[in-house]
């Protein structure tokens, strides 16, 4: 039956039909007279929600009192951590404003060790640690740069802590808890699942080669907090979020608690990682290639460095390393961590299997090198980020100061005032090295980001290094330099489409966003 259209003089007058409808009644009740039924106050009795019987609802109340004992465990380990340093003078003399940032964290042990991310306490003058009962403290930072972890040891004793879970048993499914200070909101809780494993990524020059997926709400503020499973253990370390907006879209990622817990172990007793190097690069075995090969597990090189100690030993591309000294490795994470376990300089036994057969080589270590950040633009801003060989770096998109807090009087702004669009980006041409740096098919053309600068406009719209960008204002991308043109043409104050590709060992992610150049 058709509904008769309310004009907004019809709208009006049922609605005064009701209050006087209401007056009435309530002059009825007042007076004593008698009330029909239709304006009549009605009782109401309690009842359960929709079907639910007695026994479902009796184990609802047990799970949401099961949730909230959990919260009341974990709370008291997780700290907020307040990091800051003061004014300093830029690589051109430039006065660059005070620095200051907030995370989380949790203690692990009773006598004052904390493990957060270290780009949460990495690099700043004062870290300060906050415990749930509101004492203060302040902490002293070791680092583990490349695998970002740190330890922050603060002079207290008796303390709450938790306990790390073994990662490898977690599967994807699990009921999982984030706790920590998203947006400065210390002690906030929030609850999901485990939503993948063994993700990859390529975060601000960081390789995270095996993240945990989880839709547990996670965003700025929760980085170095704990991700724990319904025993109230660890299992990962919150780190990083996919998001086009900035925040929580329902994928946040997580230090796998094993190697959060190696590192943090090593830091703690050792006081600095040392990492030896293969000179290769792993990638897991895929299920398929498993079944095939008829292996539990193990790393394939993916790339050997021509003249590094894998290659004067005899490895090859295609080989699966099972086994490094008495290490079984099943994964690329297990070859990663054996290379802490071992000194620079040690010969050791490396267990391959080629064609089926197993080859033991004998491997001498050489000390891990972190890749040299190169340029086209000598002495421009973009050094700092370390930008990799191959990439041409528009100043245009570049912000040095990107989005730091400091006092009213000197904050750089987010977004340099030259009246000029900035992107806050550093690309380059997609190439074979990149291609396989950053699992880009052949084929595929366009500007691929090797570093977002902080606190710019792309870091707000949640691109990534290796994000290869096709298109932007409705212009095909094929090259570096046609998004340099094409951002050049831009004015601020307007905005334009801009369409990109994000690719993995698990597929590939496809975003089109609005960029409005502020």
């Amino acid at each position: 039956m058709n509904q008769p259209v309310r004009t907004s003089k019809s709208v009006a007058a049922v609605f005064v039909g009701g209050i006087a409808l209401g007056a009435f009644a309530m002059v009825g009740v007042m007076k004593g007279g008698v009330v029909t039924p239709a304006v009549a106050a009605q009782s109401f009795k309690a009842r359960t929600i929709g079907s639910i019987n007695v026994e479902s609802m009796t184990e609802l109340r047990n799970l949401d009192t099961s949730i909230a004992n959990l919260a009341d465990f974990v709370g008291p380990a997780v700290v907020d951590i307040q990091s800051s340093s003061g004014r300093q003078t830029g690589p051109n003399g430039e006065r660059v404003p005070a620095m200051g940032g907030e995370g989380s964290g949790f203690i692990v042990r009773p006598d004052g060790y904390i493990v957060t991310n270290d780009h949460v306490v990495g690099g700043f003058d004062k870290v300060k640690v906050i415990l749930k009962d509101g004492r203060e403290f302040e902490g002293k930072v070791t680092r583990a740069q490349d695998s970002d972890i740190a330890i922050v040891k603060i002079d207290a004793k008796d303390l709450p802590t938790l306990s790390f879970a073994n990662s490898d048993k977690v599967r994807p499914g699990q009921m999982s808890m984030a706790v920590g200070a998203p947006f400065g909101l210390t002690n906030s809780v929030t609850v999901g699942h485990v939503s993948a494993l063994g993700r990859e990524q390529q975060i601000e020059g960081r390789l995270y080669p095996t993240l945990i997926q989880t839709d547990t709400s996670i965003n700025m503020g929760n980085s170095g907090g704990p991700l724990v499973n319904i025993d109230g253990q660890v299992i990962g370390v919150n780190t990083a979020i996919y998001s086009p907006t900035g925040v929580s879209s329902g994928i946040g990622f997580a230090i796998p608690s094993n190697q959060a817990k190696l590192i943090a172990d090593t830091l703690v007793s050792k006081g600095k990682i040392t990492r030896s190097m293969l000179g290769l690069r792993p990638v897991n075995l895929k299920d398929y290639e498993r079944a095939e090969k008829k292996l539990a597990g193990g790393a394939v090189v993916d790339f050997v460095v021509p003249d590094g100690s894998a290659s004067a030993a005899g490895i090859k591309v295609g080989d699966v390393i099972v086994k490094i000294g008495a290490t079984p490795i099943l994964s690329e994470l297990d070859l990663r961590n054996a290379m802490l376990m071992y000194a620079p300089g040690t010969t050791v036994p490396v267990e391959v299997v080629r064609g089926g057969v197993h080859k033991t080589l004998s491997v001498a270590l050489k000390a891990y090198v972190a890749p040299k950040p190169e340029s086209t633009f000598q002495g421009a801003p973009q050094q700092q980020f370390g930008v990799p060989k191959g990439f041409n770096v528009p100043p245009q998109f570049l912000n040095p100061f990107g989005g730091q807090s400091g006092d009213d009087n000197d904050v750089a702004p987010t977004t340099p005032k030259d009246g000029k669009a900035h992107l806050g980006v550093q690309v380059g041409t997609v190439n074979d090295e990149l291609r396989a740096a950053y699992h880009i098919p052949s084929g595929v053309s366009g500007a691929v980001v090797a570093t977002v600068v902080p606190g710019s406009i792309a870091e707000s719209l949640g691109l990534q290094p290796g994000d290869v960008i096709t298109a932007f204002g409705g212009a095909k991308i094929s090259n570096a330099e046609d998004l340099t043109k094409a951002v050049q043409a831009t004015k601020v104050g307007t905005s334009s489409q801009l369409s990109f590709s994000r690719y993995s060992e698990n597929g590939i992610t496809k975003g089109e966003i609005t960029v409005t150049f502020k």
